[in-house]
């Protein structure tokens, strides 16, 4: 089955199976960023503890942020 094909069946269905399918694929989508996050976090914590990497301070952050920004 295509991804084009099964698009064309979620569609097909009612609208009440459509937001129950969407509910259960963002529940599912949030919990594998939400741990990709997690892990990535740790990583980087590790990584500035062992001075692998150096960290930027939170205030030249923000401020290349407010920069591109503009």
């Amino acid at each position: 089955m295509t991804l084009e094909q099964l698009e064309a069946e979620v569609l097909a269905l009612p609208k009440d199976a459509q937001v129950i399918l969407l509910a259960r694929l963002l529940e599912r989508l949030g919990q594998e960023i939400v741990t990709s996050w997690a892990e990535e976090a740790q990583k980087r914590d590790e990584d500035i503890n062992t001075n692998q990497i150096t960290g930027i301070p939170a205030e030249e952050v923000f401020q290349r942020v407010r920069a591109s920004l503009q």
